[in-house]
């Protein structure tokens, strides 16, 4: 489909680069997921249902889905969530955690490549698709967010551009897990209260042995950080179970994992070994750990780019095969030219880290 098709579509108000930049600020996994809790909160849920599909043929083995019975969003709403820093809960009175129209766009893009977004407001059904397998394949700058919407009751589209509509579906059926107009509507369906949302994450991030960064599989009533060994670590940095069961200081929304209730705690009964922390004034100490720290910062990021672009690289290799055209062997040499420059660049950010670190603690 040629990229003037999408011209009359949504965009969002962010650049393509921005997506993978602003997803790593999560450095701790739990806290891309707490995101998308913290939305629901904020919505009013009294019920977040977090659960996983099984998808062989997706990126990671499964999807990651967020269900929660809040007050959901209709068509126009849901744009702000395209939107960087659009947020209806900004207001002087706020008390609310997500008034910066950001939480949902970082958090997901740090947990995997895509997401489908489901929700019920009033007598509307809209859907939004937010996927940078979509913009990866077919090269786009710019962020294009199919948005299409349907009446609660007739299923019928909500559009006065059917060629729109059109375009937006054609786009999810091929790049989603869903592949028609009924596959959508199941998922509305599990949307049982009269409003609420349901977030699809997939496409998973993977580790450098190839497997996702979480372990849905050894305890089948959790969600545990991979590779995370289950003595000497605080259950809530291995455990998402343990994680939103001190999540809030007040907890006021039921929280479910796998289909099994979290039992949630009140933050202030769970504190527990104070610690002296010593305190240094020396500035030109304090300075060298600013940069430090920038440092460490600089080399995550670099090296999330090279992960990805390798990521990219052996999906590429093993698709194309042995029996290249002289057009497949140029578009893959660009792919390996890319990822080896980011590994130089995530290796150089690595030396630099680590000589700065060295020096802070002469």
């Amino acid at each position: 489909m040629a990229y003037s098709s999408y011209s009359n579509l949504s965009r969002a108000q962010l650049t393509f680069e921005y997506l993978h930049t602003n997803s790593t600020t999560h450095e701790f996994l739990f806290g891309a997921l707490a995101e998308l809790v913290d939305n629901s909160r904020d919505a009013n849920a009294t019920r977040i249902d977090i659960y996983t599909e099984k998808q062989p043929e997706l990126r990671g083995g499964f999807m990651l889905c967020f269900l929660d019975d809040g007050i959901g969003m209709d068509s126009i709403e849901a744009t702000h969530v395209i939107q960087f820093g659009k947020s209806n809960k900004r207001s002087p009175e706020s008390t609310q955690i997500g008034q910066y129209g950001n939480g949902l766009k970082s958090g997901s893009m740090r947990i995997g490549k895509d997401f489908i977004l489901f929700t019920k407001k009033d007598n509307t059904l809209t859907c939004l698709f937010l996927s940078r397998t979509f913009h990866e394949e077919e090269g786009l700058d710019e962020v294009i967010v199919p948005l299409p919407s349907w009446d609660l009751k007739t299923k019928e589209p909500l559009t006065s551009d059917p060629e729109k509509y059109a375009i937006e579906t054609e786009l999810i059926f091929k790049y989603s897990p869903f592949k028609n107009e009924l596959q959508l509507m199941e998922q509305f369906n599990k949307i049982e209260s009269s409003s609420g949302t349901l977030v699809v994450i997939y496409n998973l991030k993977l580790m450098d042995n190839g497997e996702p960064e979480l372990d849905v599989e050894s305890d089948h009533q959790d969600i545990l950080m991979a590779g995370t060994p289950a003595e000497g670590v605080k259950p809530e940095r291995r455990s998402f179970r343990a994680y939103t069961a001190v999540l809030y200081i007040d907890p006021r929304m039921r929280i479910f994992i796998q289909g099994h209730k979290v039992r949630t705690k009140r933050l202030s009964c769970c504190l527990y070994k104070p610690r002296v922390y010593k305190y240094s004034s020396t500035r030109f100490k304090t300075r060298a750990e600013q940069e430090v720290k920038k440092a460490d910062h600089l080399a995550k990021i670099a090296e999330e780019k090279a992960r990805e672009a390798e990521s990219k690289r052996v999906a590429m290799e093993a698709r194309l095969g042995d029996n290249l055209s002289k057009e497949s062997r140029a578009i893959l040499r660009k792919v390996q030219d890319s990822a080896m420059m980011l590994r130089r660049d995530a290796d150089i950010r690595k030396r630099n880290l680590e000589a700065k670190q060295k020096y802070v603690k002469v």
